[in-house]
């Protein structure tokens, strides 16, 4: 790869981490799409987003994960899974993507849970279910950390499209 085809894609790479980044920051976004929800005071509902502060164990970086929950106790998130020879250009780049079904409770033993949010309206549980299940049942896409990752995933089994969200995060 030339060094001009390295700099377009490290731009690229950069929008698209910002605007998943904006995802997780933008109060306008929330308040547009989702509301914040406490656990403390009721259960979670199907189609609830888990969102999860994820630190490197050296805390070298930071960043964030969610999952949608499924209900019976489940969240469903994506996942990108680089071989363990890899470097940097890989985390940048496409990798294997895994679709991955756990406990909630199991995943916030093992992820710090920074808050959960519902979208507005609610979801159809039905509609949700067969997302659900399709996800489960085909081959997921590759994963990338900026143009195919859990905030995609996510968004796509609500029926949020992630493009106008992209859009409406790139004007605030």
């Amino acid at each position: 790869m030339s060094f001009k085809s390295q700099i377009i894609c490290s731009t690229q790479t950069l929008v698209g981490a910002s605007s998943t980044i904006k995802f997780f920051f933008s109060e306008a976004l929330m308040g547009q799409h989702f509301q914040e929800v406490e656990l403390e005071s009721c259960e979670p509902e199907p189609g609830d987003l888990f969102l999860f502060k994820l630190r490197s164990p050296k805390a070298q970086w930071c960043g964030a994960h969610v999952g949608v929950y499924c209900g019976h106790g489940e969240i469903i998130h994506f996942e990108g899974r680089a071989p363990s020879n890899s470097g940097v250009q890989t985390l940048l780049g496409y990798c294997e993507g895994v679709v991955c079904k756990q406990g909630h409770r199991a995943l916030q033993r093992s992820r710090e849970l920074w808050r959960v949010l519902r979208r507005r309206g609610g979801v159809d549980p039905r509609v949700l279910e067969s997302r659900i299940r399709e996800a489960m049942d085909n081959d997921p896409p590759p994963y990338h950390p900026t143009s195919s990752n859990c905030v995609h995933f996510a968004l796509n089994l609500l029926g949020v499209d992630s493009m106008s969200v992209d859009r409406n995060l790139t004007r605030d």
